[in-house]
């Protein structure tokens, strides 16, 4: 094989695992270990909502398995940076681990997370979030952020938990396409935009949204 061809296979595969890596659809992603070898990188310790008062501290929700790495980075980077203490929370307080490999040690469990103690409750994708599609304890938190006026945003695949928790019925809201029926059903106004916007509520198609999505929080934050 020619050294272009070379060349022109590497980038095709390059190319190929960007795609697998970004994807916020229900198929198994890639995991990518630390660099060495060394098993996958666990993120650093984020500050507990418990140190700081609910007007700045915001919960993120994630997957037990293959949450989306991109999304939940870029979000809780957004959000610490502006000064929010940012806890987690997943069906169990084991490690929660990212379709990338990213390990989370959540601060609560589902049951014990109350929307009352944050300004902001933000659902994570990826494709592991359908094994929260029917978690009465994550309709429970969608409900309580809804009814208590807090910022209750969803990112890929997770504006269908909030469908199903029925608080999307009368809003705007966006979603992975694969899950578009999922908000109809639920009586929401399908966009299909990137980000959208309805009140207090976020919500956002996928990983490449993710910037956007972490500013629309932020500035209902403000």
């Amino acid at each position: 094989m020619t050294r272009m061809a070379k060349t022109a296979s590497v980038l095709v595969l390059a190319a190929l695992l960007s795609l697998i890596l970004v994807s916020c659809g229900e198929g198994k992603g890639v995991t990518v270990k630390a660099e060495g070898g060394g098993p996958p990188a666990e993120t650093a310790p984020v500050e507990e909502a418990g140190g700081a008062q609910a007007g700045k501290a915001a919960l993120l929700v994630v997957a037990q398995e293959d949450f989306q790495d991109i999304e939940y980075d870029t979000v809780r980077k957004a959000l610490a940076g502006a000064g929010f203490g940012v806890s987690v929370a997943a069906p169990e307080k084991a490690p929660a681990v990212g379709v990338s490999g990213t390990r989370v040690t959540p601060d609560l469990s589902l049951s014990e997370a109350r929307a009352s103690g944050y300004a902001a409750v933000l659902f994570i994708g990826g494709p592991g979030t359908p094994s929260l599609f029917d978690s009465r304890d994550a309709h429970r938190l969608a409900m309580e952020a809804a009814q208590e006026g807090k910022v209750l945003a969803a990112i890929c695949l997770a504006p269908a938990i909030l469908a199903r928790a029925g608080v999307l019925k009368g809003k705007r809201a966006t979603v992975y396409p694969s899950a578009a029926d999922e908000l109809v059903a639920g009586g929401a106004q399908y966009t299909g935009t990137g980000v959208e916007i309805d009140g207090n509520l976020v919500t956002a198609d996928g990983p490449e949204a993710s910037e956007q999505f972490a500013r629309a929080v932020l500035e209902l934050l403000r």
